[in-house]
């Protein structure tokens, strides 16, 4: 029997906590959380219901408000799932407990103490995996498999895309302190949709921001779109990708389209046939897995986070704001 601990409370935390329950039912899981008052439950569609009690909806062994309190138990893994300014500090005492962890993304809004974390992960011969569900899309798998034989000959441009208005996935939610909006929260479209560096630099290798432009159509405190011009090299060729994310469009478009001179091919993201919830599954899989043996590919690893995260805070400390 497995034991884990959830950091956090809200929606992601409460996905995975379905998740592990429904790969292993027999698996005991602490809640800990600094929220005492009024909970969000959300189901897989982001449907709430508010309650006083998380223990009317989830077979929670113990909910602790104290994480040095939580941490005298043993456990077979965490789940750092709290929001993005918190998660360094969370995870380096996990990580100085000898614990394995699953960071959600990204694993900061900063990178203050990301190193740090690397450090104490290396130094206990911990696990540490990267909420990055995207590789686990079947559509993305199929591009990286045609990348990776050279259906598409010499590639010449790639552009991305993850457009949506943030009033279509919050379902009608108060918006004045929703955590994406907000600064000190790690907020912004950049941090909120890092999903598309990362999934891009699993599928092509790394690439460098060459230039910028973000800005605020909603008047909040973060950027809410922002085009990404950036420069990868394979075999000498520098070829652009193009990146294009927003909180504004009200008709949702997530695609990848990939320009080679043997073909054009565009992959819908938002394709119906794909269980978005099948995605997290995939990966609570593998991170099960990892736990017990090797490295469950193409789960993301710490340093797939950190990647990522220099990427954006490049971005955020260089280029234009409009």
């Amino acid at each position: 029997m497995k034991n884990f601990l959830i950091c956090g409370a809200g929606n992601i935390a409460q996905r995975h906590f379905r998740n592990l329950k429904t790969l292993l039912p027999d698996c005991v899981i602490d809640i800990y959380c600094s929220k005492r008052e009024q909970y969000r439950i959300f189901d897989n569609n982001l449907n709430i219901t508010l309650s006083n009690n998380l223990l009317d909806f989830y077979a929670i062994n113990e909910i602790y408000h104290d994480l040095d309190e939580a941490l005298l138990n043993k456990y077979d893994a965490t789940f750092v799932c709290s929001l993005p300014p918190e998660r360094m500090d969370i995870a380096i005492e996990i990580a100085k407990r000898g614990f394995n962890l699953f960071i959600e993304k990204p694993l900061s809004n900063n990178l203050a103490q990301i190193y740090r974390l690397q450090d104490k992960v290396e130094e206990n011969n911990l696990k540490c995996a990267i909420g990055f569900q995207m590789r686990f899309h079947p559509l993305l798998n199929k591009l990286k498999e045609m990348v990776d034989s050279n259906e598409f000959g010499n590639i010449y441009r790639i552009e991305a895309y993850h457009c949506n208005s943030i009033y279509n996935w919050t379902n009608g939610r108060d918006l004045k302190d929703f955590y994406a909006l907000k600064e000190k929260n790690g907020g912004g479209v950049l941090l909120s949709q890092i999903h598309e560096i990362d999934y891009l630099t699993w599928i092509f290798g790394n690439f460098y921001p060459l230039s910028a432009i973000y800005g605020n159509r909603l008047r909040a405190e973060v950027e809410d779109f922002i085009t990404i011009l950036s420069n990868l090299e394979i075999d000498g060729d520098c070829i652009p990708i193009i990146i294009n994310l927003d909180f504004l469009s009200k008709v949702p478009t997530r695609k990848i389209t990939i320009h080679g001179t043997e073909k054009i091919e565009t992959f819908d993201l938002m394709d119906r046939s794909v269980v978005w919830n099948d995605l997290f599954l995939a990966e609570m899989k593998a991170s099960i897995k990892s736990l017990d043996g090797e490295w469950q590919h193409p789960l993301a690893k710490l340093e797939d986070g950190i990647s990522s995260l220099e990427y954006v805070m490049d971005i955020k400390n260089n280029f234009t704001k409009i």
